[in-house]
């Protein structure tokens, strides 16, 4: 009688090292696709690297990015505060100027005023001087006139009396009056000279008791 253990054996055997050699190939191929797994990971972790190095490079350049956009917004700060300070300056020059104008032009028309009252007065002072002289010119003619008539009253009137005089006072011809009642005056009818305008005149002598002019 054939013993069929033998063949079971070698079925199940087969089968068994068809199972292991299957495994095998999983097993293979497991790792290689662990190898490749592990493969792309560690290019993964290299990638990942890089990006890091290549973020914080992106962050130390936005870094710095925003310190120089700091220090330019401070520098615009502080170009704005200058420009409001030259600003306010400006203003304020330009408000003392337009004081000084208005004081420039107020000082002008008052300038003008005292120059049109100075040619004025000018004006004034020549018109006086003018009729001065010719009011001297008219008095001169009329002292003329007044000395004339004098002169010829004079040759009317009869001899005066003589003057008699001691040594240290005057007597009047008429009356014989002398010391206190001999009274000096000035004859306002003879101009002996002027004096700039002011006229000079000669001295008469009046007698208070009887009116006598000597």
């Amino acid at each position: 009688m054939k013993d069929l253990t033998s063949d079971l054996d070698d079925k199940v055997l087969k089968g068994l090292q068809h199972k292991v050699d299957e495994a095998n190939a999983e097993t293979s191929n497991a790792k290689e696709q662990l190898a490749k797994k592990q493969e792309d990971l560690t290019n993964l972790v290299k990638e990942r690297d890089e990006l890091n190095t290549k973020y914080e490079g992106k962050v130390a350049e936005l870094d710095g990015k925003v310190n120089k956009i700091e220090k330019l917004n401070t520098e615009v700060f502080d170009l704005k505060k200058t420009i409001t300070l030259n600003v306010d300056e400006i203003n304020k020059s330009n408000a003392e100027t337009n004081t000084l104008k208005a004081q420039i032009e107020d000082l002008n028309k008052k300038n003008e005023e005292l120059t049109n009252s100075l040619t004025e007065k000018d004006s004034n002072i020549k018109e006086l001087n003018d009729a001065l002289v010719e009011k001297d010119n008219i008095i001169d003619i009329q002292n003329a006139k007044i000395e004339k008539a004098e002169t010829e009253i004079t040759a009317l009137q009869p001899a005066a009396p003589k003057t008699y005089t001691s040594e240290d006072r005057l007597m009047c011809p008429s009356c014989g009056a002398v010391g206190r009642d001999i009274k000096a005056e000035e004859d306002k009818t003879k101009v002996l000279s002027y004096v700039g305008h002011k006229p000079l005149y000669a001295k008469k002598n009046i007698c208070k008791k009887c009116g006598y002019t000597f």
